[in-house]
């Protein structure tokens, strides 16, 4: 993955966990209670959350008992639900250490140790070929330069057969994002391509195209649907529900929030969810 030490960076922060926890404890929760659902509000980080990574999951065919790779899991909310959705053996993999330890203590907190979370690197993963029967990204190929190297190595560690699913942000018109965004605050961290590049480089590494739609009149309608309720709860004095994102993209999270917003309603990002097979030996 290029440029390593800016990339965790970008996403180290400590107590994690802790401070998430503390989230859903403040709203009304005790800590002992918690379950795998509670943490949706708090660890479903892209873009519509927990239903767009519920549908996506389904949308993988995953089966009791299959390996899976949630390749750059983050903090672990779509490897817990695709543990406790579909009974897989789920294993996590990403690059920032921070993340992989704040995914290893919610998983202890809800009971899903047998989650194995890894750190390590995209492009060179410390899998055996022919490790997995699924494996999936969630909004992170922005960050990795060396997409072809990237969808290679996905594929040698899928079974024959295997499918990879991806749902990511994409480049739309070319135009220049407006920074920060969740993934990056410089534009040199920033490695968007467009949804056909990305395609024809997962073809190319061996697998073939199973479904690949533009999603980002779903999420604009869902966007537009979260300001409306935040504007309606400002008039009513209301609360905001909990979440997990300024602990997760800092201070700034707000202005990333909004930029993700223009971008899209301009047409300069768009949001892709695409599934390939791995081709039989």
């Amino acid at each position: 993955m290029s440029d390593l030490p800016d990339v965790t960076s970008h996403y180290s922060s400590d107590g994690l966990a802790d401070r998430l926890i503390a989230i859903l404890e403040a709203s009304g929760l005790s800590r002992d209670s918690i379950t795998e659902a509670d943490l949706h509000s708090v660890d479903q980080m892209h873009l519509r959350g927990r239903m767009a990574a519920m549908e996506f999951l389904d949308s993988l065919g995953i089966k009791p008992g299959d390996k899976v790779l949630d390749l750059g899991c983050g903090l672990g909310g779509p490897a817990r639900m695709a543990a406790t959705r579909y009974g897989a053996d789920v294993t996590g993999i990403d690059l920032t250490e921070a993340f992989c330890d704040g995914a290893r203590q919610l998983n202890a907190l809800v009971g899903l140790e047998r989650i194995r979370i890894e750190q390590g690197d995209a492009l060179a993963m410390p899998f055996a070929d022919n490790s997995f029967d699924v494996v999936y990204t969630l909004h992170v190929a922005m960050n990795i330069a060396d997409k072809a190297e990237l969808y290679r190595e996905i594929a040698r560690v899928l079974k024959p057969g295997g499918r990879f699913g991806l749902y990511d942000v994409v480049a739309g018109s070319g135009e220049p994002i407006h920074m920060p965004v969740p993934w990056a605050t410089l534009p040199e961290h920033s490695h968007l391509v467009s949804a056909e590049e990305i395609e024809t480089l997962v073809n190319a590494a061996g697998l073939t195209t199973e479904r690949s739609e533009d999603q980002s009149a779903l999420v604009e309608s869902y966007l537009d649907e979260q300001r409306a309720a935040r504007q309606l709860r400002a008039e009513k004095g209301e609360p905001e529900p909990p979440t997990g994102a300024p602990v997760i993209m800092g201070e700034s999270f707000v202005r990333k929030q909004k930029h993700i917003y223009r971008n899209l309603k301009e047409g300069r990002i768009a949001v892709r969810l695409a599934i390939f097979k791995l081709k039989e030996d």
